[in-house]
């Protein structure tokens, strides 16, 4: 499904390409896992553009996310999600099909501390930074579900999926621990961007609930509150977010 400006850029750019993006989390033996992967693709005629990988030095798994090229493939795209989820040690697999060019999104890096640099300096300018980090993140949030709402088959789907997302940017790594559609939801977030090396008498995180919020009151299609319940600057083991939808 092609819309507007999306078919626009697709004809513009690279129109007889068939490119795909695909999330997914390889557990186990990280380098021959990732090996067998990539074996797998090349096997089929399958070209990664770039691939974004996400480790931690206690974990025993890598998260990734790849641009592929199927133009000359030999299998198709359902074939290949299926074939995927059946490799050694691969867990939550997302595969999007969009118009995705090198035209379509600029992306610009900012380092962990330029990020914290930024985040203090909105934070010393009282509630009224605090909240222009949460509206900041609210629409980035509703912008990115909008844009992806309708290409899985579920909302839940499309969630893990942003998630996914955020955590091959170096968000922070993210867990959905509760899920009841339309009603509430309750996320964990490990290492979070803004909130590392942070210390608060109070939950810190604006930019990452105003995400939350912006991207579930999309999907839902209502109007919701996100509370952040626990907080790696006031001591805790790790950031807890719960969305719900506001009663009428």
């Amino acid at each position: 499904m092609i819309r507007g400006d999306e078919a626009l850029i697709s004809r513009k750019y690279f129109p007889e390409r068939k490119i795909v993006m695909v999330s997914a989390e390889v557990h186990g033996d990280v380098v021959e896992n990732m090996f067998a992967v990539l074996k797998f693709l090349s096997k089929h005629g399958i070209r990664a553009f770039s691939t974004i990988l996400q480790a931690h030095p206690d974990g025993a798994f890598v998260k990734f996310t790849s641009f592929l090229d199927l133009t000359e493939a030999d299998i198709t795209l359902g074939e290949l999600a299926v074939v995927m989820k059946q490799l050694p040690k691969v867990k939550r697999l997302e595969i999007v099909s969009l118009p995705f060019t090198h035209g379509e999104a600029r992306f610009v890096v900012f380092t962990l501390e330029q990020m914290n640099s930024l985040f203090k300096m909105l934070r010393e300018l009282g509630s009224g930074g605090l909240a222009i980090m949460y509206h900041m993140g609210f629409e980035a949030g509703k912008s990115m579900a909008i844009r992806l709402k309708g290409h899985f088959r579920t909302n839940e789907s499309t969630l893990r999926y942003i998630l996914l997302y955020l955590e091959s940017l170096g968000h922070g790594t993210f867990s959905i621990e509760e899920y009841n559609e339309g009603r509430n939801c309750r996320i964990i977030a490990h290492n979070l961007l803004e909130c590392i090396d942070v210390r608060s008498d109070r939950p810190n995180s604006q930019l990452c609930r105003g995400i939350l919020a912006g991207a579930l009151s999309a999907l839902w299609n209502k109007e919701i509150e996100a509370i952040e319940t626990k907080c790696i600057a006031m001591g805790d083991p790790y950031c807890e977010f719960v969305i719900r939808s506001k009663k009428r």
